[in-house]
């Protein structure tokens, strides 16, 4: 694999639309959102993971048992991996609301629909992870420019011309909206858990071994995804609030509410369909690129000796179909709850809620980590040498706190009415998944090691 095939891979599992209409909310001010995140989270994750990924290939396991042991690698990986099951329901239900919007409003807010979309959709990625890591990246990087890329630009193009053409805008453009207004804590809490816009930027570091010149490509391939999801970012969000009124804007649904407006504006409104599709694909790419990554990641991590031997079985493409499986049976038990809410809203909210608390730790391990080898460690020779990492590292260590803090707060577009069981509710949940590596890794045995491990 090239460098930009990486490096387009690579923005498929960072890349996802899913908070979009939510920071369009926000106006112009989501600039800011954006770029805050982007200083003080993606550009230090993406300079030490291109540090440690071409020093030590292998992903977030092999760096965290690099400097802090076993045990808390093995927990970091199983961070990575669990964290998927409650975001594979909330990215594929972002997806079957832009569907829904083209055929029917309606169904974007039905639970149903939404449940078995989810389902149709993991099993559909699935099938296609099973046939191996060559041909499932294929179809994430075409998913990215055609699913991501093109209709972002599109996005943009439609924009300036509608805005040229004296449509007016539906969020205010002037300077004085630069600066998001504060709505309270509970908003406070959108706007830190957008760090997470830009979580996956370590998932693709597992591949390094099938890049071609990894030490020199694997950092242009970091350039190439920071630069790539902060200008999609940026450009679909401002897209959609110059589109949408804030009123009417549907939180899954909202970027192909955008494109209707424009489409309609140039008589071509029959191709709303076609770039609902695209998202689809775009959404179909990105959930088949976390398939890859953390799978393959805990395979590794369970023939050390770590996992009991049926979670390490694979098939003739090596793809970890029991881990995989075990994901499909969660997934199925969580999407049940689609089938008996009231609200799809507060499902999608309570899901990015538990996908933030459940992933931010890993990148706290990921930031000590790359601390600590560069101190204990000075003399290995890097492939590429970050610059200033402890000061990266300890900016990405106090955002990553900040952000888990502040994660136990409610939003406010759930309408908790009794904080406290939100909390104690959500805390449970964490640190009771949480719990399990540290379960597993007392119970090992000496026979669960593989040989060639």
């Amino acid at each position: 694999m090239r460098w930009p095939a990486m490096g387009l891979l690579s923005a498929s599992a960072v890349i996802d639309l899913t908070n979009v209409a939510a920071m369009a909310e926000y106006g112009l001010g989501s600039v800011v959102l954006y770029l805050i995140p982007t200083l003080v989270f993606l550009l230090p994750a993406a300079f030490v993971a291109a540090e440690l990924g071409s020093t030590w290939p292998g992903g977030v396991f092999t760096w965290v048992h690099e400097a802090l042991g076993e045990k808390w690698a093995f927990c970091a990986a199983w961070q990575q991996w669990v964290q998927n099951v409650i975001f594979y329901p909330l990215l594929l239900s972002f997806a079957a609301g832009n569907l829904a919007f083209v055929v029917s409003p309606e169904l974007a807010r039905s639970g149903p629909f939404n449940g078995a979309f989810v389902l149709a959709g993991f099993g559909l990625c699935a099938a296609v992870a099973m046939h191996g890591v060559r041909h499932a990246s294929r179809f994430s990087v075409w998913s990215v420019v055609l699913g991501i890329v093109f209709p972002t630009v599109l996005l943009t193009v439609l924009m300036g011309g509608y805005l040229l053409g004296g449509h007016a805008s539906a969020t205010p453009l002037d300077a004085r909206h630069v600066l998001p207004r504060w709505s309270g804590i509970g908003g406070l809490v959108l706007v830190v858990g957008n760090i997470l816009a830009y979580g996956g930027v370590e998932v693709s570091a597992v591949h390094v071994r099938e890049m071609r010149d990894a030490r020199h490509g694997y950092p242009k391939a970091m350039a190439v995804m920071a630069l790539l999801a902060t200008l999609i970012f940026v450009f679909a969000t401002l897209g959609v609030a110059v589109a949408v009124r804030r009123e009417k804007l549907d939180l899954s649904a909202g970027l192909t509410q955008a494109f209707e407006t424009y489409l309609a504006a140039y008589g071509l409104r029959w191709l709303t369909p076609v770039i609902a599709l695209l998202f689809v694909l775009a959404t179909l790419g990105s959930v088949l690129t976390w398939m890859l990554g953390p799978n393959h990641s805990l395979l590794l991590v369970g023939r050390k000796g770590l996992l009991p031997p049926f979670f390490q079985r694979t098939n003739l493409h090596g793809t970890p179909t029991a881990l995989l499986g075990t994901q499909a049976v969660l997934v199925t038990l969580l999407t049940l709850v689609f089938f008996v809410a009231k609200d799809v809203n507060q499902v999608y909210w309570a899901l990015d809620a538990m996908t933030t608390q459940l992933y931010i730790p890993m990148y706290g391990f990921m930031f000590v980590s790359a601390f600590k080898l560069r101190r204990s460690r000075p003399d290995i020779p890097r492939g590429y040498r970050a610059p200033a990492l402890p000061f990266l590292a300890w900016v990405g260590i106090v955002s990553c706190a900040l952000a888990f803090i502040v994660g136990f707060v409610p939003p406010e577009q759930l309408g908790v009415k009794n904080p406290l069981a939100y909390v104690a509710r959500l805390g449970g949940l964490v640190f009771t998944l949480a719990a399990v590596p540290f379960v597993l890794y007392a119970r090992r045995r000496p026979e669960w090691r593989q040989p060639s491990a």
